[in-house]
């Protein structure tokens, strides 16, 4: 294992055409996340948060996939449909909300980062697909996959000049290539015409032996629109034969359509297919008349864009004959599977991310499924984005696997298909799940020795640059409980403390709910995991960190890694249970060097541990301030050893930086924004409390600017404090948005998050019952509670002619005003209530 891993100084500033900034991934989105209802929309969420989370150091937001999903807006959008969006609504919300959500991350600074699924589509119109058919009635062998089963429809025309009409049909079923793995395996037969649908009846289930004429044996009834639940046969002539009776009101008879579906009921397909149908009616076999048909035709969608049709997918017409439809690019896993071989695919798809670009103002990509396709189509993709000028901040594949070989390679075979110019311009990236795993177990696992976290990144396991690569603790897959595919569940806090403290290993990923904690049970996907507290304030105090002292750094010694040769002295805790690992200083942060230790141990962690002294450069006595403030002391000194000790709480980490340093801005614990009557109490508990000077309380109301309404003051030097302040004058039926503007004793000012609030109160009013009038006012007046009023008489030219205040209780009132006095015109009558003003005119005549 390496000791010391460098990159270059020079290559960090100029990669990808950027200066020296760190940048940060958040991903604003989980598996559960709250669908488009009621007027609100997840992107509405994500746009107020956008100003906290710029603040907060975040500069890229990955959001959920955006295209219009086939299963309609309660999908997670892995199921595209209409690629290009138009005026439709997704689970993320309105074009109206994407378009504001996108434009908000743009003036905020913040790179959209969408989630493009370049592997399938799903949701076109059934289409006649000669390429299955030959597939599978021609091509298809045991050395090859089947075609899934779920995928397509076989038809049969019934009426007009067909020839096929009433009657009875014999259909004959079996394995295509009788291999073994495909028999006794369940399928559903279905079967309607456009005349006669489903029925209603409870499922049918095959009788045994039903081989039918071809095996000497008996047969099964089967009717219109009625499940019939049977599995290939293993044994005797191992064919299924149904019997159907088609009759003259089953159909039309100018022209109609048997569909005939046959869909495996597991979870695996198997090989059967239709190899007879014998015709009474014809007294012939009529199995040649069947068409297969695909949902693939992709030429109506309402935003107009993105025609498709089964020659963009697999099989087509060019390799029906060849492809085995097995293997990660070619295996049928996800619905319809593109040819990114075919060059209309290609096309489509390149549009479609320029349309992104170009008309949503998309600035990375978050890939997915890069497993099942070949990564010479997104070299020749990037390389189409750059000859048009658009060069995205971050693209990053998804390779749902920790084999670190697998995932350095894609990265390496996306490079090598890309031409000089682009990878110039633009650095692909791989998100790390081989160091993910090794975090989760070493927060979650017991007998995990935490030192192999140091060997599991991609970075430290297979070489691949960190300008290549992603890291992340939790992600929207990560939710069922158990091994890898689980969250980190046990303080993921400390994952995050090493992901975003060693800039050597890649982008660091933040995961909204790991910031803003976790939904408590609701009977969905994150049931089992219980309601976490947010990180918001560990996150943010780590970011600080790396923003201010580590981003910049030109390397990483892993000070307690397996054969270190550092010594060390555990007076508490173990090294198995401990991170520690020392960053190199760089100009940017004064050339400070940065020990950063992670005690992943149930017990309080005290160790002597030898550093690295730069050869002497830092000697007895240099002092590490912890920045941090998590530890027993403020700073530590390098002794005469070459050691400095740290001091750490159980399941804690901490930051010491060279010199002499200010503790970090303090730590919002909660904020809070809640109705109370027609006010609105705000709450937050804050950590580091001696540390700040003031909280300015800011309101904007329907999306305006931001306007202080309010300053609480810091109230004692003690550690944790918790404050309030009331909104006494909240606008009703408008939107509005709370934050704290906090500052610090050193002058610095950072942001709470936006908090929305929303009070909607009936208001009063008037109604004038009859108009003209000539002796008085008949007048209606609903108050939703009870208030003080005034009902003011105008003439024309404004001036007041009489006034009558009214105590009156909530509800409904009959009241009348006399106007008899008035001569013939017309008047104005205000009706003046603590909501303000109503106005309406009347003529008296």
């Amino acid at each position: 294992m390496k000791k010391i891993c460098v990159f270059l100084l020079p290559l960090f500033l100029l990669a990808a055409g950027r200066a020296c900034a760190q940048q940060v991934l958040m991903q604003g989105w989980y598996w559960d996340y709250p669908k488009t209802s009621d007027g609100k929309s997840w992107a509405d969420t994500l746009r107020l948060k956008a100003a906290a989370l710029k603040q907060a150091g975040i500069t890229h937001i990955w959001f959920p996939p955006h295209t219009i999903a086939s299963f309609g807006p309660g999908s997670n959008g892995y199921d595209p449909k209409d690629l290009f969006i138009g005026n439709q609504t997704s689970g993320l919300g309105t074009r109206t909300a994407l378009n504001n959500m996108l434009a908000e991350f743009s003036a905020q600074g913040i790179a959209p980062v969408a989630d493009m699924v370049y592997n399938h589509r799903d949701g076109g119109s059934p289409e006649v697909n000669p390429a299955v058919k030959d597939y599978i009635t021609n091509h298809y062998t045991a050395a090859k996959e089947p075609f899934p089963s779920d995928r397509f429809r076989c038809i049969i025309p019934l009426g007009g000049s067909s020839g096929n009409g009433a009657g009875d049909y014999y259909f004959k079923i079996s394995s295509k290539t009788q291999d073994g793995r495909f028999f006794n395996v369940g399928y559903k037969l279905y079967m309607e015409t456009k005349t006669t649908g489903w029925q209603g009846l409870s499922a049918q289930n095959e009788a045994e032996p039903n081989g039918g004429g071809d095996c000497g044996a008996g047969f099964n009834n089967t009717q219109l629109g009625r499940d019939m639940l049977a599995s290939v046969d293993g044994v005797g002539c191992k064919t299924d034969e149904f019997k159907l009776t088609i009759s003259a009101s089953d159909y039309n008879a100018a022209g109609d359509t048997l569909y005939i579906y046959l869909n495996n009921t597991g979870s695996t397909y198997s090989d059967h297919r239709i190899y007879g149908i014998w015709s009474t009616g014809r007294s012939m076999d009529i199995v040649n008349d069947v068409l297969y048909q695909t949902y693939t035709n992709f030429s109506n969608m309402p935003s107009g864009r993105g025609q498709m049709n089964y020659e963009f997918f697999k099989p087509n017409s060019s390799n029906a004959s060849t492809t085995y439809l097995s293997g990660d690019w070619d295996g049928m896993y996800f619905f319809y599977d593109y040819d990114q071989f075919q060059q209309r695919t290609r096309d489509t798809l390149t549009n479609w991310t320029k349309w992104n670009w170009t008309d949503l103002g998309v600035r990375g990509f978050r890939m997915d499924a890069v497993k099942h396709f070949s990564p010479q189509f997104v070299g020749d993709l990037l390389d189409d984005l750059h000859a048009a000028g658009m060069d995205p901040s971050m693209v990053v594949g998804e390779w749902y696997g920790t084999n670190t070989a697998e995932l350095s390679g894609w990265v390496n075979n996306v490079k090598a298909a890309m031409d000089a110019g682009t990878l110039a311009a633009v650095q692909p990236k791989i998100f790390d799940f081989a160091l993910r795993d090794n975090l989760r177990q070493a927060c979650d696992e017991s007998g995990f020795d935490v030192r192999n976290v140091f060997n599991g990144s991609l970075r430290d396991a297979s070489g691949l640059s960190g300008f290549n690569i992603v890291t992340f603790v939790n992600n929207h897959d990560f939710r069922d409980g158990s091994g890898f595919a689980s969250l980190v569940r046990n303080d993921p806090k400390l994952a995050y403390a090493y992901i975003l403290t060693n800039n050597q290993l890649g982008v660091p990923t933040v995961f909204y709910p790991d910031y803003y904690g976790y939904p408590a049970p609701s009977g969905g996907l994150y049931s089992y995991h219980p309601s976490v507290a947010p990180m918001t304030n560990d996150i943010n105090r780590l970011m600080t960190a790396l923003t201010n002292y580590i981003h910049g750094s030109p390397s990483v010694d892993y000070l307690n890694r397996f054969s270190t040769p550092y010594s060390s002295n555990f007076i508490s805790g173990s090294s198995d249970k401990a991170l520690v690992y020392q960053l190199q200083g760089f100009a940017g942060n004064g050339n400070k060097d940065v020990i950063v230790a992670i005690n992943f141990s149930s017990n309080r962690l005290q160790v002597d541990h030898g550093i690295n002294t730069r050869g002497g450069t830092l000697g007895t006595g240099t002092r590490f301030t912890d920045v941090m403030g998590n530890s027993a002391h403020p700073y530590a000194l390098v002794n005469s050893s070459g050691q400095v000790y740290v001091d750490l709480p159980a399941r804690s980490f901490s930051v010491w930086v060279q010199g002499t340093e200010t503790v970090l801005p303090l730590r919002l614990m909660q904020f809070s924004a809640e109705v109370v009557r027609r006010t609105v109490a705000l709450k937050w508990d804050v950590e580091q409390n001696r540390d700040a000077q003031s909280f300015d309380v800011e309101r904007s109301v329907d999306g305006s600017g931001f306007k202080k309404i309010g300053t609480v003051p810091v109230q004692d030097a003690a550690d944790r404090m918790q404050y309030s302040f009331t909104d006494l004058t909240p606008k009703v039926n408008v939107g509005m948005m709370y934050r704290l503007k906090i500052t610090g004793k050193d002058g610095r000012t950072t942001y709470s998050d936006i908090k929305p609030v929303r009070i909607d109160q009936a208001t009063p009013k008037l109604t004038l019952q009859q108009n003209p009038v000539r002796e008085e006012l008949d007048l209606l007046l609903s108050l939703p509670e009870a208030d003080r009023i005034s009902l003011m008489v105008f003439s024309s030219t404004g001036q007041e002619l009489s006034r009558k205040s009214l105590q009156l209780d909530a509800g409904t009132h009959k009241l009348n005003l006399p106007v008899r006095e008035l001569s013939s015109g017309l008047y104005r009558l205000v009706f003046q209530s603590k909501d303000g003003q109503q106005v309406v005119q009347f003529m008296k005549k």
